[in-house]
């Protein structure tokens, strides 16, 4: 009995590829602050991602993370019906690096470690000059795009 559960654990565990969990692709979106773009990108990924019953799952980070979650980004996702997503800026790791199978620089320049990668698109024409309703927009696009090639 210990035995087949040890195989089926090891079976398990050797078919997961590197860079994924049981769960899925892990996707880590990154913009300057870690406090709005990549926070509206994580709350739309990860519902669009349910409700595709995908199991792809997403995170927010920033280069130079501010202390807190734009009060615009929350209360625009609020406003959506969008669950905010648990965390606060913080920088994006070398751990954060090794575990994303896809990560997406929203209007910043990553570190070499994570361009060097080879995971790495960058959405540049995401404005952060007009608003929550045109950057979500922006966002949601890509994000719909990403999730056409998740399935």
């Amino acid at each position: 009995m210990i035995t087949a559960i040890l195989a089926a654990l090891i079976t398990v565990t050797t078919t997961i590829q590197p860079g994924r969990t049981a769960s899925g692709p892990q996707v880590v979106f990154v913009c300057e602050h870690g406090a709005a773009k990549s926070l509206v990108a994580t709350a739309y990924f990860n519902k669009l991602a349910a409700e595709r019953g995908l199991k792809a799952r997403a995170t927010f980070r920033g280069v130079a993370p501010q202390d807190a979650l734009s009060v615009s980004a929350v209360a625009g996702l609020e406003a959506d019906g969008l669950t905010i997503p648990d965390g606060r800026p913080t920088a994006v790791a070398d751990s954060d690096v090794a575990q994303a199978t896809h990560m997406f620089a929203i209007g910043c320049t990553l570190p070499k470690a994570a361009t060097a990668s080879g995971k790495v698109s960058s959405w540049d024409d995401v404005p952060d000059d007009q608003g929550y309703g045109p950057m979500r927009d922006a966002i949601v696009r890509h994000v719909r795009a990403v999730l056409d090639t998740l399935r």
